[in-house]
């Protein structure tokens, strides 16, 4: 057996390289800061409840709802540096079927729903977006009642009307520092068809 060894081709020659240095165009950095160094937070702020511009019909004030608190023996009085959850559980009960009706932008109850509840939400509002022919209805908290099993925690129920239907939003809020962040969320979603 033989073999027979060709010499390879050579390459002709490649002309210099020539190397230029590059524009630095990032943004300049930002220095980090310790949490210490940033102000604190100051106590739970008002929810937004501006509406988009398109929506033409009067909305009605969270504040008009009736609100109660349970008193029994199992139930604990909330921290004092926490909100009262009852004002402020009709407010966010009227955002969130706001955004649910693709009224209002998710992007507002960022702050005020924990993770899991604002996926939910968003998805919900998704779905919304994508029905043909759906038309913008009046929402309005009738009432709210709300319960201290410990006092970090508010139970809430609201008695809702959306449209001409009438139905019911429970959801949990936990403290978080000084605000009420909304942990879970419970609602009959054929109430916003």
């Amino acid at each position: 057996m033989s073999v027979i060894i060709t010499p390879a081709p050579t390459a002709p020659a490649s002309p210099a390289l020539r190397v230029r240095p590059l524009v630095e165009s990032r943004p300049p950095a930002i220095p980090w800061r310790p949490a210490a160094a940033w102000p604190a937070p100051p106590n739970q702020p008002p929810l937004d409840l501006t509406g988009p511009a398109e929506i033409d019909f009067a909305r009605p004030s969270p504040r008009a709802a009736t609100s109660t608190v349970v008193r029994a023996r199992w139930t604990v009085r909330p921290r004092r540096d926490l909100p009262d959850a009852g004002e402020w559980a009709a407010a966010l009960a009227l955002a969130i079927l706001q955004a649910l009706l693709a009224q209002r932008p998710i992007a507002q109850l960022n702050r005020w729903l924990a993770d899991d509840v604002l996926s939910m939400v968003s998805m919900q509002q998704r779905r919304r977006r994508l029905e043909p022919g759906r038309a913008l209805r009046p929402v309005q908290v009738r009432s709210i009642r709300v319960q201290h099993p410990a006092a970090e925690v508010a139970e809430v129920s609201a008695h809702v009307v959306v449209g001409s239907r009438d139905t019911a939003l429970a959801f949990r809020l936990e403290a978080v520092g000084e605000r009420w962040l909304c942990t879970a969320l419970e609602l009959d979603f054929r109430a916003l068809r």
